[in-house]
């Protein structure tokens, strides 16, 4: 309650877990609206329901609060008589500021409800929507009451290429043991034959033979093509419907073999592979894009390539719960649960509800931005963008980041943003974080703690500070940071008063000043050349000296 009495309007805080409602006229129609609310909490995340709120008034004017016939019991039976099946929901009574109201906590739905009148809704945002035959299956499945791949596929017979294929698998995920049994063992093992030695669904999509596939899961198949731009005719295609697994390497392959690589050095003889599309995000995005399809939806898993983005289509919406604002954050909600659990014995990509941060984590260490995902109801499409990930962004984070931070996808977050933003704050990162204001607060400390950012002196007693790079990560990010503020931070300060002392400085000299590598100090010292600080003397190697160029301040540049 506290930001309504702090002025603000009720509507303003409504979220897809929080309801205000206000008593109407009639104790019956009270219990209704209540009881709509409920079914429409209970079928989506759950949440609360404060009833006693105008919604569209500010502060403590919206406290109109219940009448003293609406008392908990009569709530909580009003709410038990008009929902289908019935739900029991817990009711709070509170008083604040001489007004009675009624707080009714919502769980997530055991099961999907509707009201007395047999219509269902889910919340949407702020608002409840109609729930749809399609969106109820799907929900079913993600809260684990239906699972489609562990469903009887109608045969018994499977590919023996593909069991070759998982003994491959489990030798390389260290099931050595498991591998050298009979094939009856193995696929039990999975779980990909039922007692009567019938396949599964999964077991269909992973071993199972291509007639089959295509007679018992005439949805399923996939296809790839690169097109040197988006728009151009491709000049690569394939069109296929090969088990699952062996689908997976197919497409990943087809990308990796027209991928772009550069080579890029770091301290200590480390060589690291920057790459237009990383093998591990692409792996992970493919994977994904199979099986967490839905295979009950026509459509196959389209994966186009060009110079300029990557994007992987598959049929079905996000699962149900996930949206592209939850999608890093959102615990595992698989569509087909035995199919993934599967796919993670044989570790063909990461465990259970990490992959999407996989991919997030390899692009950011490459030095590219995370993968652009969109969904409508019966398609999720995710977008790569294309080029060379960063150099300097790419050498800062693998590096040796202190505190594991260069795996940290919030912190690796926190730094791309400060590459194209002079300031940032928690508000302004928990989108990007897909998290609250205040769980994001903890991770800009943990960042701050790292010495990476500090909070600007204006906002440092704040509870919500605003940051920026300090002048040693604004350093050793060099070209990667897109603005100019060195000379408030104190390293161009350095550098010229460096000159003014000694005339000249070298990619050494700036290494000791600043404790960076040879690499960042050369992206540095190009920084400073393009900006005219410097000039250059000498061609190459320890020779080479750099003296005042013609924007140094105060003496004319000498050559």
């Amino acid at each position: 309650m506290n930001p309504i009495l702090q002025g603000a309007r009720a509507s303003d805080l409504e979220s897809e877990t929080l309801d205000f409602k206000e008593e109407r006229e009639s104790l019956k129609g009270t219990l209704d609206l209540i009881a709509d609310a409920v079914v429409c909490l209970a079928n989506s995340e759950g949440g609360t329901i404060v009833v006693g709120v105008a919604d569209k008034m500010p502060g403590t004017a919206a406290l109109i609060g219940v009448s003293s016939k609406l008392t908990r019991r009569v709530v909580v039976s009003g709410v038990y008589e008009r929902t289908r099946p019935g739900l029991s929901v817990p009711v709070q009574e509170h008083v604040v500021k001489g007004h009675r109201l009624l707080v009714v906590t919502v769980p997530v739905g055991a099961t999907l409800y509707s009201n007395a009148r047999g219509t269902a809704t889910r919340r949407v945002g702020t608002s409840c929507q109609p729930f749809l035959p399609e969106q109820q299956r799907q929900a079913l499945s993600a809260r684990g009451h239906y699972d489609w791949s562990a469903e009887p596929a109608g045969t018994k017979k499977y590919a023996e290429e593909e069991m070759a294929r998982v003994r491959r698998l489990l030798r390389a995920a260290g099931r050595n043991e498991l591998a050298e049994r009979d094939s009856i063992t193995i696929l039990r093992d999975l779980r990909l034959t039922r007692s009567n030695g019938e396949l599964t669904r999964a077991g269909l999509l992973l071993i199972g033979e291509e007639e089959d596939l295509r007679n018992l899961v005439p949805t399923y198949g996939y296809s790839y093509q690169y097109r040197p731009f988006p728009g151009a005719e491709a000049t690569a295609r394939f069109r296929a419907a090969r088990p699952l697994l062996a689908g997976v390497e197919q497409a990943i392959d087809a990308v990796d073999t027209r991928r772009s690589i550069r080579p890029l050095n770091l301290a200590g003889g480390v060589q690291l592979q920057l790459q237009d599309y990383p093998k591990e995000a692409v792996r992970e995005l493919v994977v994904n894009a199979f099986v967490h399809r839905d295979y009950q939806l026509p459509g196959s898993v389209d994966v186009e390539q060009s110079e300029e983005q990557l994007k992987i289509t598959s049929p079905g919406g996000l699962v149900f719960g996930v949206t592209t604002g939850n999608i890093l954050s959102h615990p595992s909600t698989p569509r087909n649960r035995l199919l993934l659990e599967a796919v993670t014995a044989l570790q063909v990509a990461e465990r259970a509800g990490q992959g999407i941060d996989r991919a997030y984590r390899f692009l950011l260490q490459g030095g590219k931005k995370p993968p652009i995902f969109t969904s409508a109801d019966e398609t999720v499409e995710v977008l790569v963008p294309g080029g060379i990930g960063n150099d300097a962004f790419a050498r800062f984070v693998n590096g040796g980041l202190p505190d594991g931070l260069g795996a940290d996808i919030e912190a690796l977050l926190v730094l791309d943003a400060l590459c194209t933003t002079r300031s940032i704050d928690a508000a302004a990162m928990a989108p990007l974080f897909q998290r609250s204001p205040a769980e994001a607060q903890v991770t800009l400390d943990r960042t701050y703690k790292s010495a990476l950012i500090e909070p600007t002196k204006r906002t440092s007693s704040k509870p919500f500070p605003r940051y920026v790079l300090t002048t040693s990560a604004l350093t050793g990010l060099g070209l990667a940071v897109r603005y100019h503020r060195r000379m408030a931070d104190g390293a161009d300060d350095k550098v010229i008063q460096h000159l003014r002392e000694y005339d000249h400085i070298t990619n050494q000299t700036l290494r000791r000043l600043f404790d960076i590598d040879v690499f960042t100090a050369r992206d540095m010292l190009r920084d400073l050349q393009a900006r005219g600080l410097l000039v250059k003397v000498g061609t190459r190697g320890p020779g080479v000296r750099y003296v005042r160029g013609p924007t140094f301040p105060g003496k004319a540049y000498r050559s």
